[in-house]
């Protein structure tokens, strides 16, 4: 039945075998070797084996590790990896892929790169570059795919991860899109169209429709209407807002902005029921005998290539949208062949062939939940709802799935009347969506769970009104816009009707996502859950289908394996259970002190977990201009992925943007225990903000000054700074903001062991901390105020004689943070130098008397 699938299996192990170790599922290399041998395994226990499929099989395993474009090692000479330079700015000459792309404050321009040029000689080049303009002024209107241009001014980077556990892999879902560096032009940089190129024929064809498409929504569907047009029709999502862009997250619709096998298979369904009548009645008028052989049924399937085939070249090289499409090619072929439709098969090939074409696809995450959705539906409908192919296995009691799901014979559905045909008809079209609903839930559920952390209650609710929606939606527009590009006056007529069905998917996920717990956010369980889940599932569907041998005087004892794989299913229904809900109801306090500097760019965050569970968390990080939402895009996800679900400590050591601001965010998504106030008597309006918001959700404030320290099992948190004295003296000066030089000054002690907390406090603070004896030698030091030169005198390093020392800070930050002469002040030390921008995140444990510190590079190494 799967001719393929321990050849892809193979295949799939080599390329999982190329990641690094530190990402595999258990332990390193688990999930390739897992994979590989589950291939040969399947192989060696078919009939028809022979030497060359086993050399077939080591070659596929060979070949996914070596897979071209898999790993930067296997780049060429030329390839823009190989001769950059990101301290410096260049000239960049490069051509359109596509029209550039306009956003309310800013410009993006894919560019495949020629040539660079750092003050010398121009390099020619290869590999794709998106460039950033924030320009009011509408600059790439005028620009088109294939125009050449040339960039000046422009700081080219490769794209960065936040080095954190859990983290979203930025710099890899970039690469999946061929885009290997990133870069923004500065405010006096020229862009200049040197001419245009020829694109290839299909590339040149699918740019100029795609972008009359565009232009004909934005004219007839302009604002949010249109914005959620484009996502939902091309899965464009860059122009929605995050309003609209969260209200689907939480309802758990996002999947409507995907373009996948469900908004194919709607072009698909609207172009036969088009094409069916017409090519029956055609039939019908000039050859009856085909009209009656079924062949107007194949002529309406032949018809249906054509939108699809246009439907896809316009959404572009979408990996949800080519397995779709090959899905439903294939089947369509199989019609017209008369040969059998195993669409199991067909989706081992679809995988196959895509992760040939682009093998990072297996890390994108609509890849992975596109598979697993279509595996989940194509599993429990042959299990569920299938009826047996032998006539009497069929015998007995049909089951309500198979009796308002399975197909119905041809004998049965001659004997119903039109009104039982359409109450057949209308049953079954909701009964399938509920079990289509279903079954993607219950099989993509860990996924959401790992990649996202938020679930949807309501999901399989709203599937059941938004979809019926969406299949009218998506074929109309579709329609309508291709018309419009052709006959203007014609699109804006059936443009009009369409505004109110655009206006229900605006309203409608809005007023669900409204309600409480329409959506919860979930720590990770631990990985083995994963294992009792689907475990869970496999055993309950099989036992589920499984025909009891009863009759009304006796019944047949349960065999041993059934019996054992009833023991399992509660076992693993009890262990589903414990991890969902209490992630870490194994774990038991400890020995071990826990203290994390996170990467959240420029900015600071640290996490703290005592020996007896409780956690802390002192700043949240925070961006220039809040253009990223640190707090919930990197430190819940930390968080999240540690299977933490509430907070029992939270302080700022300050009020400025880049160490406040994600504390804001956390507040929203955890449950708050205690907020560590040190700035009573400051009006300061983001202290004050954060601090209303925490303690509305019944958090408990905790007065937190240099004379009240804390104690959390062993461990003491000892205030230091700021104390009344220098508060008083700042409200009397006029200073009510918590700025750097009040940052909360923490020692930590626990045992033998301490560490020096500073916030962002400069030169004046540290000599006032000295001159009143403050204690601060410690074993570890944040330095402060990201390792400014204003900052980390040398009689502050000799007071605090760190062992080790560590900076938070972006990597290639315009302060030049960490400074190097502040490196060289501790290196002549003798400290160890730890940076979050080159390192990671700094993880330190300890028992009170021995330590350890380590990095999480991530992978960007």
């Amino acid at each position: 039945m799967l001719p393929l699938l321990p050849y892809f299996l193979a295949y799939l192990g080599g390329l999982l075998s190329a990641l690094p170790p530190a990402i595999h599922f258990f332990f390193p290399y688990a999930l390739p070797a897992g994979t590989a041998a589950s291939g040969i395994l399947i192989y060696s226990r078919r009939k028809n084996r022979s030497l060359w499929k086993w050399t077939l099989l080591l070659a596929l395993i060979a070949a996914g590790y070596f897979a071209p474009g898999w790993n930067d090692r296997f780049q060429p000479a030329n390839h823009i990896l190989n001769h950059l330079d990101e301290t410096r700015r260049a000239t960049v000459v490069g051509v359109l892929i596509a029209s550039p792309e306009q956003l309310p404050d800013k410009t993006d321009f894919h560019i495949d790169l020629k040539e660079i040029r750092y003050k010398g000689t121009a390099i020619a080049v290869t590999g794709r570059a998106r460039l950033r303009h924030y320009t009011p002024d509408q600059i790439g209107e005028t620009l088109q795919a294939g125009d050449r241009i040339r960039f000046s001014n422009v700081r080219l980077k490769r794209p960065r991860n936040f080095k954190n556990p859990g983290r979203f892999d930025y710099k890899g879902y970039l690469e999946q899109r061929g885009i290997w560096v990133i870069g923004s032009l500065a405010k006096n940089s020229a862009i200049e169209k040197l001419g245009s190129s020829k694109l290839p024929f299909p590339k040149s064809l699918q740019a100029k429709v795609r972008g009359a498409l565009l232009e004909s929504m934005n004219r007839h569907f302009p604002g949010e209407e249109g914005a959620l047009l484009k996502a939902m029709l091309l899965g464009e999502k860059n122009s929605l807002s995050e309003k609209t862009r969260e209200t689907y997250i939480a309802t758990g619709l996002s999947h409507l902005m995907a373009v996948s096998g469900l908004h194919v298979g709607f072009v698909a369904f609207a172009a036969f029921a088009c094409f069916w009548p017409l090519a029956f009645y055609g039939c019908l008028k000039y050859r009856p005998e085909w009209a009656q052989s079924g062949m107007a049924r194949k002529i309406a399937v032949a018809g249906c290539f054509l939108p699809i085939l246009f439907y896809l070249m316009v959404v572009g090289a979408k990996v949800t949208a080519l397995r779709a499409g090959f899905l439903i090619l294939v089947f369509l072929v199989a019609i017209l062949l008369n040969r059998q439709r195993s669409m199991l098969n067909t989706l081992v090939i679809a995988a196959f062939l895509i992760l040939i074409w682009n093998p990072k696809a297996v890390l994108d995450v609509s890849f992975q939940l596109s598979f697993a959705a279509m595996l989940s539906i194509l599993l429990a409908h042959q299990y569920y709802v299938q009826r047996l192919s032998d006539p009497i296995d069929r015998m007995g009691e049909v089951s309500w799935l198979q009796k308002h799901l399975g197909s119905i014979l041809p004998e049965e559905w001659r004997e119903l009347n039109l009104r039982d045909k359409y109450s057949q008809t209308t049953q079954r079209f909701f009964a399938g969506s509920l079990f289509v609903s279903v079954a993607v839930f219950l099989g993509t559920l860990p996924f959401i769970i790992f990649h996202f952390h938020q679930v949807s209650l309501i999901v399989v609710l709203l599937n059941l009104i938004m979809v019926p929606l969406a299949s009218v939606l998506i074929p109309l527009t579709l329609f309508a816009v291709s018309l419009a590009t052709v006959f203007p006056i014609l699109g804006e007529l059936l443009s009009w009707p369409l505004h109110y069905l655009l206006q229900t998917f605006l309203w409608i996920p809005q007023f669900f996502a409204a309600f409480p717990y329409a959506s919860v956010y979930v720590p990770s369980p631990p990985k083995i859950w994963i294992v009792f889940y689907y475990s869970l599932l496999i055993i309950g569907t099989w036992l589920a289908v499984q025909k009891p041998e009863t009759s009304p005087t006796f019944t047949r004892p349960a065999r041993p394996f059934e019996l054992s794989l009833k023991i399992s299913l509660g076992i693993a229904s009890l262990g589903v259970i414990l991890w969902l809900f209490l992630p870490r109801w194994h774990e038991r306090s400890s020995e071990v002190l826990t203290v994390s500097i996170l990467d959240v760019g420029q900015g600071e965050s640290i996490f703290i977990e005592f020996p007896n569970r409780e956690t802390m968390i002192l700043d949240g990080g925070g961006f220039y201009k809040n253009s990223l939402d640190v707090g919930k895009a990197v430190v819940a996800p930390f968080l999240w992925n540690r299977g933490i679900g509430q907070i029992d400590y939270l302080a700022a050591t300050h009020s400025d943007n880049d160490h406040i601001s994600g504390l804001e965010s956390l507040a929203e998504l955890f449950p708050i225990e205690h907020f560590l106030d040190g700035f009573q008597g400051l009006n300061d309006y983001r202290i004050n903000r954060l601090r209303q918001k925490v303690l509305g959700k019944n958090a408990e404030l905790i007065p937190f000054h240099a004379d009240s320290p804390l104690t959390i099992g062993e461990v003491r948190l000892l205030p230091l700074h700021p104390d009344p004295g220098f508060v008083r003296r700042a409200v009397l000066n006029h200073k009510g903001r918590a700025g750097n030089e009040l940052s909360l000054v923490i020692r930590l002690e626990y045992r033998d062991f301490s560490m020096l907390l500073t916030g962002d406090i400069g030169a004046s603070t540290e000599e006032y901390l000295i001159e009143h004896a403050a204690p601060l030698k410690a074993q570890f030091l944040k330095s402060p105020h990201h390792g400014s030169r204003f900052s980390n005198s040398p009689r502050f390093i000799h007071a605090v004689q760190p062992n080790s020392v560590i900076f938070s800070s972006g990597y290639l930050n315009w302060m030049r943070h960490p400074h190097p002469e502040v490196i060289h002040r501790y290196e002549a030390q003798g400290t160890q130098i730890w940076r979050t921008d080159l390192n990671g995140s700094i993880h330190i444990t300890s028992d009170g008397y021995r330590h350890q510190i380590q990095n999480y590079p991530g992978r960007d190494g």
